[in-house]
């Protein structure tokens, strides 16, 4: 079989943290080593600057670069993030913790799941998560994740950043590793009769030409959809929220220390949307994300404005959203990655992470990709599968969040009649039905973007059971759940409390 041209030169189109976080991981990568990168982005157009925070697959891909945790948090604002509060999402004025997990929790957070069991069973008061995970423990108590000695275990937590800081960071990165920057606006964009991009023609006239493009150009997605018409697919009738406010707050240097120990996300419900509240070490990012079909962008400016207790004078940002995913992430010699790819609301704080893993399943596959055109078409193939399946598994989770709500304004209404997917549905009337929820979580395995502690502290959280439903359960004792809340409460004290408390 004829072996395929070797890819000489790869063009990313667009800068922010997508297209930055592209460059860097590829001139890292020895298997670039001998191909031209090279970035276009124009500085006419500004960064939508919503991701500011992450899950804890970020960590990975800094270390892989070998980049210095201290240095990029540094320079990036950054703070430590130990998982989500969500706020009044029932409207009862309730919340609950949705943690990062990990190795040490595994105990404790089995006592959770059978508490949550009996009480879908219709046995026993409402369980939350906070208590049974050492990041809900943390939470509580303003404390970093970053234990302040050596642990049996490596813990899981994300971050908080400036996401214009982070694209900065990058951009530096990858620069002094031989990515060449072009700043400039594409005006125009050539193919082949076979669908192949071939060149970009910037404002000036001049011809960009590439063996292969990433398509880092946000939701215009240039090349994607608009040059090669590859299709789009809508979630706006699935997922309601397409629009956002946003309001930093700058944080004076005595309150600093003060802010700085917050060390998780906020997300309260509000009444046609959920705001959210980032702490990073200079400021708190502030947005309310919201749908338009109920709330009119003044209206939902004012309501941000009350609810972070700033004057109706203020000035906000609005920005509107698209959400959904194109059919292929990856067509003939485009990526794309990002915004241009795909995009669900920023409840999870999952956009940086899909970009990460859409790059490191690039990467992993580009040799073989180069081999010949039956590699070729399997290696899109491979990706194009695995991205829309992770996709449509955030997809599913968000969802949840919204259907199983019992709020009761026109818009939380409306959310919660959205079609759903088959498996969604058969998840939620598991739980409600207080049916074998862990058998079924076990035969979606492969198709799930989260896995059973998330599960059961999203609907455990919401306290989301058929009141009248009576099956036979049998209950932990309360002294063993009483053990389980102060073996988390201890691992805490021992590990990340601080040296002089």
């Amino acid at each position: 079989m004829k072996v395929k041209q070797a890819i000489r030169k790869i063009i990313i189109l667009g800068g922010g943290t997508a297209g930055w976080m592209a460059a860097a991981a590829l001139a890292n990568n020895p298997v670039f080593a001998a191909i031209e990168l090279c970035l276009v982005e124009s500085d006419n157009i500004g960064n939508i600057g919503v991701g500011e925070g992450s899950t804890p697959h970020l960590k990975r891909f800094m270390d892989n670069l070998g980049i210095s945790e201290k240095d990029w948090m540094e320079r990036c604002h950054a703070s430590y993030k130990t998982g989500i509060d969500f706020i009044n999402w029932n409207g009862d004025g309730q919340q609950y913790f949705h943690p990062f997990y990990f190795q040490m929790d595994v105990k404790p957070a089995e006592v959770f799941f059978i508490n949550a069991n009996a009480r879908r069973r219709g046995h026993g008061n409402a369980v939350k998560p906070d208590a049974f995970f050492s990041s809900g423990v943390l939470a509580k108590h303003n404390l970093s994740p970053r234990p302040n000695k050596a642990m049996p275990y490596i813990n899981e937590y994300g971050y908080h950043f400036d996401a214009t800081e982070l694209a900065n960071y990058l951009k530096d990165y990858a620069c002094q590793r031989g990515v060449r920057q072009i700043i400039a606006d594409v005006v125009e964009v050539s193919t082949s009769p076979n669908q192949q991009i071939e060149t970009l023609i910037l404002a000036n006239g001049e011809r960009l030409s590439a063996d292969f493009f990433i398509d880092a150009s946000g939701f215009s997605a240039k090349l994607i959809h608009k040059a090669l018409g590859v299709p789009f697919q809508s979630f706006a009738d699935e997922l309601l929220n397409d629009s956002a406010v946003t309001v930093p707050v700058l944080m004076e240097p005595i309150q600093t220390q003060a802010q700085q120990a917050k060390y998780h996300t906020r997300a309260t419900a509000l009444s046609a949307g959920w705001l959210w509240q980032i702490p990073l070490t200079h400021r708190l990012g502030n947005g309310y994300v919201y749908s338009s079909r109920h709330l009119s962008a003044n209206a939902a400016a004012k309501e941000l404005l009350h609810s972070v207790n700033l004057p109706e004078s203020t000035q906000v940002r609005f920005l509107k959203l698209r959400v959904g995913v194109s059919d292929k992430a990856w067509h003939n010699n485009v990526l794309a990655i990002g915004l241009a790819q795909s995009f669900i609301e920023p409840l999870e704080a999952t956009s940086i992470m899909m970009t990460q893993f859409t790059l490191e399943r690039f990467m992993s596959l580009f040799e073989r990709y180069q081999l010949n055109k039956q590699a070729e078409t399997l290696s899109r193939q491979t990706l194009n599968q695995a991205v829309m399946q992770l996709v449509l598994g955030i997809k599913d989770y968000i969802q949840a969040h919204y259907v199983t709500s019992q709020r009761s304004e026109p818009y939380w209404v409306a959310a919660r009649k959205v079609a759903i997917s088959q498996r969604l549905t058969q998840l939620l009337k598991a739980w409600y039905q207080g049916e074998d929820f862990d058998l079924l979580l076990y035969q979606y395995d492969q198709q799930l973007a989260y896995f059973r502690p998330s599960w059961y502290a999203l609907l455990a959280g919401m306290d989301y059971h058929d009141p009248k439903l009576k099956r036979p359960f049998e209950p932990i004792s309360a002294d063993i759940t009483a053990q389980a809340i102060s073996y988390c409460q201890t691992l805490v004290e021992q590990y990340f409390q601080p040296k002089h408390s």
